[in-house]
């Protein structure tokens, strides 16, 4: 197989460099794009913590990262200044190994390298029926709305007769509800206008080996080619007697204990009316819903029994298992553990990422003929 330079914007913890290479493909990932900086220093820490740099003196680390744009929580612009010496120089590093190219706002295509695959996972908050479903229309300044900044980045790269030969788009299935079909269908006569066949695809994590019932949909985009994918994918309904394999039950470890005394919820009326609605039967289960930014709600990823600090109750999903449940491994895990972010904060990187083996598949199908 020849090389597939790919170019992920909206690259979160980078699900798409992990599917890559867990099928052994020929890859190189030549750029990145994101702002959140929680994000940038977990991509670095699953796919680039064995790359050295050279360090250079604070003021020069500054200098570099004013270049860009970042955020704390992946909403607003925040000023770097304020970060201490120590964090400065762990943007640093990630930003310059990831090779990440900042604010999709403010790229342009000069910035670009040459590339085969483009990614875009574009966010979905504006879509979602757990967000306000402000839409993702052209101009109306939303998050979801990012996504035309998409086409104007392949505009210019098509005045530089530069267009990647292959997109991949993944979104919540929302997006193809009919509040946001003009748009969407807008968004293909673009793609189509460029010379781009599109296949949409709606996939879940439970036909791929995940016991995750995370409907997302998948856009393929072949330019002058193609896109004949969803037929040939081999989905595999996870068997429900391994669903354990993602659970960390054993509370004899310590480790996998402190976890969950940190996933335990207190037993509040609000949180027996979430119990009613998310009741888990670990014995006759198949599967959890999908995994959110935040599963202290009502439609939460899943409960499990658990007598722990705040005696017997309940307890969500650890961090490690939302990440299992991702497609990430236990050493991934671990390396962005190790960045020490928060609960919450880290359930916020799983619950933005994008199921791996779904992406393994559908990269295999998109791949085959290069050769």
């Amino acid at each position: 197989m020849k090389k597939i330079r790919v170019f992920e914007t909206f690259s979160g913890i980078g699900a798409q460099a992990k599917a890559l290479k867990n099928i052994n493909a020929n890859y190189e990932i030549v750029a990145t794009c994101d702002w959140f900086i929680n994000a940038i220093l977990a991509y670095d820490a699953i796919h680039c913590g064995d790359i050295e740099i050279d360090v250079p003196s604070y003021e020069e680390q500054l200098k570099y990262l004013e270049q860009f744009t970042f955020s704390k929580d992946s909403v607003k612009p925040c000023n770097i200044s304020g970060l201490t010496k120590k964090e400065i120089e762990k943007l640093y590093i990630a930003q310059v190994r990831t090779k990440n190219l900042g604010s999709i706002i403010e790229l342009h295509s000069d910035k670009i390298p040459e590339h085969d695959l483009l990614t875009y996972s574009f966010p979905c908050q504006d879509l979602s029926t757990g967000g306000k479903t402000l839409g993702m229309s052209k101009g109306s300044g939303t998050r979801s709305g990012l996504l035309w900044e998409i086409e104007r980045i392949l505009n210019e790269l098509n005045s530089e007769n530069r267009l990647p030969k292959y997109l991949l788009m993944e979104n919540v299935k929302a997006i193809l509800a009919p509040s946001n079909k003009k748009d969407f269908d807008m968004w293909k006569s673009f793609l189509k206008s460029l010379g781009y066949d599109n296949e949409v695809m709606t996939l879940s994590g439970i036909d791929f080996g995940v016991p995750q019932d995370r409907e997302r949909c998948f856009m393929v985009s072949i330019l002058n080619g193609k896109a004949d994918i969803e037929k040939n994918l081999k989905k595999k309904r996870f068997p429900k007697d391994r669903i354990k394999d993602f659970l960390k039950l054993n509370y004899d470890n310590s480790i996998y204990k402190k976890e969950a005394d940190e996933a335990q919820l207190p037993r509040t009326e609000s949180r027996e009316i979430m119990w009613n609605i998310n009741k888990r039967d670990l014995n006759n289960l198949d599967y959890f819903n999908t995994i959110t930014c935040n599963m202290d709600r009502q439609n939460n990823a899943g409960m499990v029994l658990y007598n722990g600090p705040k005696g017997d109750s309940y307890r969500l999903l650890t961090t490690r298992e939302a990440f299992m449940m991702m497609g990430f491994t236990e050493e991934d895990f671990e390396n962005v553990n190790n960045l020490g972010l928060s609960y919450r904060k880290m359930v916020k990187l799983a619950g933005n990422s994008i199921i791996v083996p779904i992406l393994e598949a559908i990269f295999k199908e998109m791949f085959k003929n290069e050769r």
